[in-house]
């Protein structure tokens, strides 16, 4: 079932699909992703097989704010800088994750977690009204490429996907542009793993 994330109804089933522990389609400030509660292995499970993932590429998870995110992972101070400038928007924080009880498929073989704080209204509401972590991974085949069209999306996955929430947004945009991936670890070294919408100059220019 598709609905718009204007509907009043779509965050009470988005809701209810966390707390069932099921596998749903909601839409970011860049490109939908599929969502599902991160602690859970049973979702993490159905998430990687429907998206035929290797098992060693983690997914990331949205957090509500950056003491939500302290929470899960150490600050690094250049981390520190792009969440103040950049965040909530979009950009993705891979950082070395604390000592803490969570799914393995989240966790990089370094010990990294990945974190998005999405500027979306539905993103926001939804993560002050859900308690934990909450998954987000680039609706499509791995290996393929995003898919940003609700139509395309029902086609390919509505077999399996009982919740879609739409943005009549999203749908209309003519490129996809994923969220910029930096990976920042204690010692302050950075990488940019992707470049997406925010760009590598941005990023270098806050970090001066």
């Amino acid at each position: 079932m598709i609905n718009s994330y204007l509907e009043d109804i779509a965050l009470a089933k988005a809701l209810k699909a966390l707390k069932s522990e099921e596998v749903f389609i909601y839409p970011t400030d860049t490109i939908y992703g599929f969502g599902g509660d991160a602690m859970s292995s049973k979702v993490l499970d159905k998430l990687y097989s429907l998206k035929r993932r290797p098992e060693n590429m983690p997914v990331s998870i949205i957090v509500r704010n950056k003491m939500m995110l302290s929470q899960y992972a150490h600050i690094p101070a250049k981390a520190d800088l792009l969440i103040d400038q950049f965040l909530p928007g979009a950009l993705t924080l891979v950082l070395p994750a604390k000592d803490i009880v969570m799914p393995n498929k989240l966790f990089s073989v370094q010990g990294y977690l990945g974190f998005r704080i999405p500027n979306h209204d539905f993103c926001r509401e939804l993560s002050e009204a859900f308690e934990g972590p909450i998954i987000t991974t680039s609706v499509n085949l791995s290996g393929k490429a995003p898919m940003n069209n609700i139509k395309s999306i029902n086609d390919q996955f509505g077999n399996e996907i009982k919740l879609m929430i739409s943005d009549p947004k999203l749908d209309l945009s003519t490129e996809a542009l994923s969220s910029t991936v930096v990976m920042i670890s204690k010692d302050e070294s950075l990488k940019i793993l992707r470049e997406g919408v925010v760009s590598a100059e941005s990023i270098n220019q806050a970090l001066q």
